[in-house]
């Protein structure tokens, strides 16, 4: 039986048909609509509306993995300030009663951790998922409780973390991929914007390469010690396409964690993610 997964995020949205087996057996990306004009709720219709059709599904199980805080159990959109407009308060169940009554809703990094738990087994009992891209995002998972999304549905915003007067930045704002490619802009790096091009030469030992990185990574593991004595997690999952980078990331990270924690405190396994592409969409349809 075929299920729709969607991914909403503020550049793209992801629609995928995924059958039982889990494989895609369709897909589609359009562009994210200013959400002011052109409504998200409205494309996103569209889209689903015409898999089904393709398909001849009769009301499909439709995954939504969105930007955002989600009240999953509202299948609603709580909050989600300057990321995407006017988009507090939109109801997926409302808005796609029509096509279906079957429908879950997850926050994206929620999603993308439990895509990444559906294809990878963790011995480890509590796992936290930390995704570095335009902004950091943060999903917990417990074995004996599954996603812990807080009694607001607002835990895990750690990208509010670590607000600081003298420079008027939060964690997001300093160790987000986005900081750094700011940084790197700021550094007049000569690749500009380039990230893995900014790896490979730090490998080759260049001296501005490794400075950026360092402050950059310095700046993510302040925000990790934090999550370490929050949550005292088994692991702890890098998630975005820098992660994509694997241990090269976490040799910059790993070892300046201890710099932000009491000697001796000790910290999770560290790794980057395993499922490199559409983890969001194999999440979105997890009941």
């Amino acid at each position: 039986m075929y299920k729709i997964a969607v991914d909403i995020g503020g550049t793209n949205i992801k629609v995928a048909v995924i059958d039982e087996n889990l494989e895609m057996i369709d897909y589609k990306k359009i562009n994210t609509p200013n959400n002011i004009d052109v409504l998200i709720i409205d494309e996103t219709y569209k889209v689903i509306q015409s898999f089904i059709e393709q398909y001849n599904l009769k009301k499909p199980h439709i995954g939504i993995s969105s930007a955002g805080v989600v009240n999953s159990e509202l299948g609603q959109i709580i909050y989600t300030g300057p990321t995407i407009k006017n988009f507090d308060g939109t109801n997926f169940f409302d808005a796609f009663k029509d096509l279906s009554t079957d429908i879950t809703v997850y926050n994206d990094v929620d999603a993308a951790l439990l895509g990444e738990l559906t294809f990878h087994n963790y011995e480890e009992d509590n796992i936290f998922c930390l995704t570095l891209g335009t902004g950091i995002g943060g999903a917990f998972y417990s074995k004996s409780s599954g996603i812990y999304q807080g009694s607001r549905h607002r835990a895990n915003e750690i990208g509010y973390l670590l607000y600081r007067v003298e420079d008027e930045k939060t964690f997001e704002q300093r160790a987000s991929t986005s900081s750094l490619k700011a940084l790197m802009l700021e550094r007049k790096f000569e690749s500009e914007t380039d990230v893995p091009k900014l790896f490979d030469l730090a490998e080759e030992g260049n001296s501005q390469a490794l400075d950026i990185l360092n402050e950059w990574s310095n700046h993510v593991a302040e925000g990790i010690a934090q999550i370490q004595i929050i949550y005292d997690p088994g692991l702890i999952l890098i998630g975005g396409g820098i992660s994509s980078q694997g241990d090269k990331l976490l040799k910059y990270i790993e070892p300046k964690i201890h710099n932000y924690l009491p000697s001796d405190y000790g910290i999770a396994r560290l790794q980057t993610t395993k499922t490199e592409n559409h983890a969001a969409l194999f999440g979105a349809i997890k009941k």
